[in-house]
């Protein structure tokens, strides 16, 4: 009874290690995937999202090179050094490349500085009726019975 209930501890201890073994290797080839961009001209899709025969590949080469001993931060540096930078899903945080994660949130903080300054100026614009313009030289007052049949007008239209 006791040699029994071991096997079938063993039994599952060992199915269990394997699959927590598969599970890990999927998470690892799913970890390589999602940082490379595939190629094939499918709109910039990772590998991990891509579904056309190339991506197929390259997640079974991916998977082939971990089963191998590889780590995926040397797969990823194994494809960058074969296709370049422009394999990345992601820019790196070096050189220039920085720029492209440093713009966007200047841009944002710009665009919100510029915002907020508008926004104070326009409430301090007054919302009533502009004032009169002062007459100048040589200008004369408008004819009191022309401003008495301007408001009699405007009476009429509010009606």
């Amino acid at each position: 009874m006791h040699r029994s209930a071991f096997r079938l501890g063993l039994c599952m201890a060992l199915l269990f290690s394997a699959s927590a073994a598969a599970f890990s290797t999927q998470e690892a080839v799913d970890t390589v995937t999602a940082k490379l961009i595939c190629d094939c001209g499918c709109n910039n899709l990772t590998i991990k999202d891509c579904t056309c025969g190339k991506a197929d590949r390259v997640r079974a080469e991916v998977k082939g090179r971990l089963d191998s001993g590889q780590t995926p931060e040397q797969i990823v540096r194994a494809y960058v050094e074969e296709y370049g930078e422009q394999i990345l899903a992601a820019p790196t945080t070096q050189g220039f490349n920085l720029v492209g994660w440093i713009a966007p949130f200047a841009v944002l903080l710009l665009a919100g500085s510029f915002l907020v300054l508008a926004l104070r100026r326009w409430a301090r614009v007054p919302w009533h009726e502009p004032p009169l313009a002062p007459m100048g030289p040589g200008a004369r007052a408008p004819d009191p019975s022309f401003l008495k049949r301007v408001e009699d007008e405007v009476e009429d239209v509010e009606r």
